[in-house]
């Protein structure tokens, strides 16, 4: 199976692996508010370092949670 690791594109792995209805756009959830999503999902969003990677458990299951800009 091709990874991030390995140079595989995020966008490409959502759309073939994911089974949240985002993978259909490459795993892009776009803009939200604070408040918006499950606890755990919110907190990385809000207040993890930008452009890192984090892995992040919530009730809906496992999430790849990259933070591209804040406004």
């Amino acid at each position: 199976m091709p990874s991030l690791k390995k140079g595989a594109k995020f966008d490409v792995l959502a759309k073939r692996y994911s089974t949240c209805p985002s993978g259909k756009k490459g795993g892009s959830l776009g803009e939200f508010g604070k408040g918006d999503m499950v606890g755990p999902f919110d907190k990385v969003c809000f207040t993890g370092e930008l452009f890192t990677p984090h892995l992040v458990k919530t009730k809906f299951g496992w999430h790849v949670v990259k933070v591209l800009y804040r406004t």
